[in-house]
């Protein structure tokens, strides 16, 4: 349907054939304005007793059956009207707006252009027409109708606001912004400018902005409950799900029968882990509406998360039937349905359709990089703790950065996680555009001149499809986070693999397949798994007994593989099934269906959800893990092989039901792969009752495997993958279309030229040639190592001094690539409310020796010390070989200098130089302690932080092998106290204090004053 029909004001121009019953008649139009229908349709009917043919009862009557829903009666009442009268301008106009109430847009927009025929300038006849116009899909003479009727009648708010949406339909979202904000400012007492500004602010992506317009409408309109719908929806853009429950629960209280607010209430109930909650909402939209069949489909999704399986095999027909008809469904809950590729094609294909936003004009594109290197964009809001993050961080750790320039586009919350931490330091640069619109997200995609974008979203959860429909990078693919097609023209790729779609799926498909020689998943093979594992006791589960294992989703189970599972253990005497606890319902509703199959629901174990190392180390108590279909263990498949547990599977035909199958075809145990339920349940059979021998070689192929298998060779993974960029790339620069590419397995256009350090001849603090090697650390897992770079550490010790050192240092070209990624926490401003306090302490130390003066920060970082001290008063100079620092820093009005302490000089002495963590990383420490001592003045303080290998933290994290500092790649150099304070000796300062530091764990911070 198209905009809001105008119906003409009751009494405008209008007037009773004859004057015997003015009075009455002006009666009824009072009542009628006042919305007292009932009462002015006494009156009127009593008129048309006397005179049946009198055109204005008739044309009122009409508006009062509209009012009430009874379109047709009005259409005919209207229409006589009209007949009675065939000049009557106001019953034309609003017979238009009834006959589209009727779906008959072509009556509609004939009937609106002879009211116009007999007044050119009847502003709601304009605005009609261009409704009628709209119904039609003829927008752009709909837009030109809707600003006729505005500039007839500057203060006819509706058909500007008509003006606005018929905009958003073309495309052209921000004249309509400027519209409605004009119209808005115009007129400051009308709600629906403000109503209509808030859902184009809502889908440009900017929920902050179209929430305060929405709250407007609803000051301005407190009855106003569509406006409150729509603040519920922005506000659960912002993630902020109570907020948002108490807007639709506003709207509820103004309109019980308002079918969206409960369905959107669902999903803040959902989001809020209310699931109980969540399906009553959507129960009773469905009440309401009937023909809301994506909520239908919530619904559905929602329950089999519960395990609520009664009617469930009717319902799912149904909304597969709906389908099949063209309704559109959500485009994740189908994957776990019993649907074909082809249906998953044409239901991710009307959800795509859906999606706001088009192709951008950018302008010329920006320069390319001028090293030649690739620029890859990562677009996710699952760079935190997910189940995403866990396969893909290794990857993006690995990436060759001589030939990939990195990118990732947060738009998702900085959970703080060691994880998130851990992303945020893989790539070459991070950016938060969480709070960026969806335009503003892709021109900042596009700014950044990224060659090949990757979308980790797909249809799930939080994705933003619009920033990839502007088109703001030249070649785009969809690859891990959706398993399954888009359905989106703007996507040219999907990343797969020859198991989970095979050339048979390709039409199954809208994008172009790039298959991986292996597997479409990545891994990563430094995750930890606990020691010692928990004892069967410690998880709930018997002595004895063989062990059933599922830790999937509870919506991927099925009552069919239920009753597998059932009859499985009641052949296996006891045995039990280990489950996930998803939520308590499943819990209670499984137990039930256990019994109702005539087996002990005590034989039913749920482990708790725990974190990663303590989840991989339980996994080792069980004997088999059993998957689901249609939607397999993805993720927790991976967890099961990598802690060595065997996966049996059972292939389907979709990708979502092939995933565990490439997974182990990809670490060597296709044997596992089942064709077919009966294969299956006869294979799980023979395994619990006389496979003990198979389950054993299957473990030490595991074991094996983790070395050895391509599942888990990451570098070799980063390879084929990278390979993939670049071929999509190739095609792209050749000005070919978008092609299906299969990747040969361990190609690579190049080598990475590997980095070396320049070797120690003696010791860099005395110069000792007895220097022996005494460690050699693992620093793969290191958040700057790439694969260029060597992948252990290796240390000495002088014999002579003691001090501790690693074998070499980086000359300037190895830095610039050891440097190529930078930590998120030493830019500037980074976590700034936390680490003030921290860094305010420390300044306070210093102020009790030196109170005030110039203070030097040398490798300023994030700049909280650099900030602190000149809240203390001091004047502060940065120092720092970053440049984006220098100039972040140079832009907020400090004095900044991107160059190395011992080059630098000074006007006249610094009263204060701070080296926070920056000592150890120099590979000749004595430069720095001469530079340090020449830029101070006779009485200055130096102050030094580092980790202390003193410190029986240090020596407790060495004992037990977890000491982070031996794999810190960018270190030359550990310090204990003592050698510390004989190195300042030396260089002619006196130690004066000593702290133990906040800021690192294991570290100390040292004053010193210059003698």
């Amino acid at each position: 349907m198209g905009g809001q029909g105008a119906l003409a004001e009751c009494g405008r121009g209008e007037a009773p054939d004859d004057a015997l019953d003015a009075q009455g008649l002006a009666l009824a139009q009072e009542l009628l304005r006042a919305g007292r229908g009932e009462a002015a349709e006494a009156l009127y009917r009593a008129r048309l007793a006397a005179a049946p043919r009198d055109p204005l009862c008739l044309h009122h009557l009409g508006l009062i059956a509209h009012g009430r829903g009874a379109h047709e009666e009005a259409a005919e009442l209207v229409a006589e009207a009209v007949a009675a009268r065939p000049a009557y301008v106001e019953a034309l106009s609003n017979l238009s707006a009834i006959l589209r109430a009727l779906k008959r847009p072509g009556e509609a927009l004939a009937t609106a252009e002879r009211a116009l025929l007999f007044d050119g300038d009847f502003a709601q006849g304009h605005s009609n027409r261009g409704a009628a116009l709209e119904d039609l899909g003829r927008l752009d003479e709909a837009l030109e109708a809707y600003r006729r009727a505005h500039a007839l009648n500057p203060a006819f708010v509706e058909a500007a606001v008509n003006a606005a949406h018929v905009l958003r339909r073309l495309g052209r979202p921000f004249e309509a912004l400027a519209l409605c904000e004009s119209v808005a400012a115009a007129r400051p007492d009308a709600a629906d400018p403000c109503f209509a500004l808030g859902v184009i602010l809502k889908e440009l992506g900017r929920p902050g902005p179209a929430a305060e317009a929405f709250r407007r409408a609803v000051a301005l309109r407190p009855s106003f409950a569509e406006a409150y719908v729509n603040l519920g929806d922005a506000l659960q853009g912002r993630r902020a799900y109570e907020a948002a429950a108490e807007a639709y629960a506003e709207a509820l209280r103004l309109r019980p029968d308002l079918a969206a607010a409960h369905a959107n209430l669902g999903a803040a109930m959902e989001r809020l882990g209310r699931l109980d909650e969540a399906v009553a909402s959507y129960a009773r939209a469905l009440q309401i509406d009937p023909g809301l069949t994506r909520v239908r489909s919530w619904l559905h999704h929602k329950r089999r998360i519960l395990c609520d399986w009664d009617g469930l095999a009717a319902e799912e027909a149904e909304l597969l039937a709906r389908a099949d008809a063209g309704e559109r469904l959500d485009a994740f809950s189908p994957l776990s349905l019993a649907t074909s590729p082809a249906q998953q094609l044409e239901i991710a294909r009307s959800a795509a359709r859906d999606v706001p936003g088009r192709p951008l004009d950018f302008g010329p594109p920006p320069p390319r990089d001028i090293k030649g290197r690739l620029r890859v964009g990562y677009l996710s809001n699952d760079f935190g703790r997910h189940a995403t993050a866990v396969l893909a961080a290794r990857l993006f750790e690995l990436h060759d950065r001589a030939r990939f320039e990195t990118f990732a586009y947060s738009h998702g919350p900085d959970d703080r996680s060691e994880m998130g931490l851990r992303l945020r330091a893989a790539f070459d640069h991070f950016i938060d555009v969480s709070d960026l619109s969806d335009e503003a997200a892709a021109r900042r995609i596009h700014a950044d001149g990224v060659d090949v974008l990757v979308d980790l979203k797909g249809h799930t959860a939080g994705a933003r499809l619009s920033i990839l429909a502007m088109r703001p990078a030249p070649v785009q693919a969809s690859f891990l986070g959706y398993p399954g097609t888009t359905g989106a023209d703007f996507i040219d790729y999907a990343i797969v693999d020859p198991v989970v779609a095979p050339r048979a799926l390709d039409a199954a498909f809208s994008e172009k397949l790039v298959r991986l020689p292996h597997c479409y998943q990545p891994n990563d093979p430094t995750r930890r798994i606990a020691e010692p594992a928990p004892t069967r006791a410690q998880c709930g589960l018997p002595d004895e007994g063989f062990v059933f294992c599922c830790f999937n989703n509870s919506y991927k189970l099925t009552p069919a593989f239920f009753d597998v599972w059932m009859r499985l253990l009641s052949a296996t005497p006891g045995a039990v099934l280990w489950l996930l606890d998803s939520n308590p319902r499943a819990v209670d509703n499984l137990r039930r269906e256990a019994e109702r199959r005539g087996v002990d629901p005590q034989r039913l174990v749920f482990a708790p959800k725990l974190a990663g190392a303590e989840h991989l180390a339980r996994h080792r108590l069980a004997d088999l893990f059993l998957d689901t279909l249609p939607y397999n263990a993805h993720t927790t498949a991976s967890d099961a092989l990598w802690a060595g547990l065997p996966v049996l599977t059972c292939i389907g035909e979709t990708f979502a039901g092939r995933a565990a199958a490439s997974l182990l075809h990809a670490v060597g145990l296709p044997e596992l792969v089942a064709p077919s339920l009966d294969v299956y349940e006869r294979m799980a059979l023979r395994f619990a009752h006389e496979g003990a021998g198979e389950l054993r070689e299957f473990r030490s192929r595991l074991a094996a495997g983790r070395l050895t298998a391509p599942l888990f060779d990451a570098p070799g993974y980063a390879r084929d993958f990278e390979a993939a960029l670049c071929a999509m790339w190739d095609l792209h620069s050749a000005g070919e279309t978008p092609r299906a590419i299969d990747v040969a397995g361990g190609e690579a256009p190049t080598k990475p030229t590997l980095v070396s350090r320049t070797p120690y001849v003696a010791c860099p603090l005395c110069g000792g040639e007895n220097i022996p090697l005494v460690l050699g650390a693992d620093c793969t897992r290191h958040a700057l190592y790439q694969p260029a770079l060597p992948s252990v550490m290796n240390w000495r010790e002088c014999g002579d001094c003691g001090h501790v050192f690693t074998d070499g240092w980086f000359d300037e070209a190895a830095c610039e690539i050891v440097f190529s990624k930078t930590h998120p926490g030493q830019s500037v401003g980074h976590d700034m409310e936390r680490k003030r306090p921290i860094a305010g302490r420390m300044v306070e130390r210093v102020a009790r020796h030196v109170g005030e003066g110039r203070w030097l920060d040398v490798g300023f970082g994030d700049g909280s010390l650099l900030f602190a001290a000149e809240e203390w008063g001091f004047t502060p100079v940065g120092l720092d070989l970053r440049a984006d620092n220098v100039a972040t820093l140079r832009s907020l009005g400090y004095e900044a200098h991107c160059a190395s302490v011992e080059t630098i000089e000074a006007h006249e002495p610094f009263d204060v130089v701070s080296m926070a963590d920056v000592l150890e990383h120099m590979p000749f420490p004595r430069q720095g302690l001469e530079a340090a001592r020449r830029l101070l003045r006779p009485g200055g303080a130096l102050l030094l932080s580092m980790p202390n290998m003193e410190a029986m933290t240090w020596r407790l994290l060495h004992a037990n092998k977890v000491n982070p500092y031996w794999g810190e790649i960018e270190h030359y150099h550990n310090f204990s106290r003592r050698r510390l304070y004989a190195l300042l000796r030396e260089h002619g300062f006196e130690p004066a204090e000593y702290a133990v530091s906040e800021r690192y764990r294991v570290c100390m911070e040292v004053i010193a004053r210059r003698l």
